[in-house]
């Protein structure tokens, strides 16, 4: 199938989006940027980006068999526990214990197995949309606003989304709620697919080109930005 370079852009943009983000984010670890430590200005465009991901990612599925899903999802598992590792022993303090990248590989794993029973249903992805938004602050420990208390939390099931609350992580994407989000896009592409959106393929550009190149950029861009601002801030200033 030949690529949808609209798909393309809206990764592209996404991508985007998250390495600016990274890049702040490293800025204000050396001066402060009041906007960007806005409360509502970091957590809208934080969640804009992993939303973005997870329904892109969700939509991708429908390109590919249960076993490349499969495939696909044990190999970002695989990424997502190596940087576990690199963060646990180099640097400690930005540990990531079940970050994005284990997010998405457990989501597409578990699709692999759902996909060849999920048929079209608008009111299924609105479902999963509900889902999303109510189970969002479970992993904070809270069901629609107020403070809970579950077992489950003592069991530290944390990559269900119920971690104990001597887990620490600076990058955390349990399956509750983020699969809801991934379910979603998968639903809206079967959708896309049937109101025939992926035969009009849009342009190539610059733009679509980053979107073609997303686990690359995701593994190397904190790496060069911090490095990019350490010398500015260090060396230069």
């Amino acid at each position: 199938m030949k690529r949808n370079y609209t798909l393309d852009k809206y990764r592209g943009f996404t991508i985007i989006s998250m390495v600016l983000f990274h890049l702040c984010y490293d800025i204000n670890l050396y001066t402060r940027l009041d906007w960007y430590n806005n409360i509502y200005i970091n957590k809208i465009w934080q969640l804009s980006i992993a939303i973005s991901f997870f329904i892109i990612s969700g939509i991708s599925s429908n390109f590919l068999d249960w076993k490349m899903n499969l495939k696909r999802g044990i190999i970002i598992s695989i990424l997502g526990i190596l940087i576990t590792l690199i963060t646990y022993f180099f640097v400690p303090d930005q540990l990531i214990i079940f970050g994005v990248l284990n997010g998405l590989g457990l989501s597409m794993i578990l699709i692999s197995f759902l996909q060849k029973n999920i048929k079209i249903n608008k009111n299924l992805l609105i479902i999963f949309i509900i889902l999303f938004a109510i189970t969002y602050s479970l992993p904070s420990g809270k069901f629609l606003s107020k403070n809970i208390e579950l077992y489950l939390y003592n069991k530290n099931l944390f990559i269900l989304g119920f971690p104990s609350n001597s887990f620490h992580s600076t990058d955390y994407f349990p399956i509750i709620p983020w699969f809801f989000a991934y379910m979603s896009g998968y639903i809206i592409g079967k959708i896309l697919i049937e109101k025939n959106f992926y035969n009009h393929y849009g342009k190539n550009s610059f733009l679509a080109k980053i979107g073609q190149n997303p686990l690359k950029i995701y593994l190397s861009h904190q790496i060069i930005i911090y490095a990019l601002v350490y010398f500015v801030f260090e060396i230069i200033i």
